[in-house]
């Protein structure tokens, strides 16, 4: 028989590196194009305007999933005390499989 051990599911994430890395690469990427647009002959219109805006709205958000990607932080909220103790025994927890 399968037998729960331990209390209920953490909300515990662990930043990777190479999580981080692959943000980087879009970011260098997002900027090189932002690059090209600043300094085109549209960049003057409203068109390139709006591609300008746009392009520094994704670097701006990427900067920031990069921060909390290196800081360790998550998005999501902790799971509340009154959800765990609503959850029914055993559920949620680690399952001890040589029992």
């Amino acid at each position: 028989m399968v037998q729960a051990i331990g209390g209920t599911a953490t909300n515990t994430t662990y930043a990777s590196p190479g999580k981080a890395a692959g943000l980087e690469y879009q970011l260098s990427r997002y900027q090189k194009q932002l690059s090209e647009c600043v300094n085109c002959a549209s960049a003057k219109t409203p068109q390139g305007k709006a591609d300008i805006e746009a392009i520094s709205g994704k670097i701006s958000s990427l900067r920031l999933r990069i921060d909390e990607v290196v800081s360790g932080i998550t998005t999501r909220p902790p799971e509340s005390a009154s959800a765990a103790a609503a959850a029914p025994p055993g559920v949620g927890g680690k399952i001890d499989v040589f029992a």
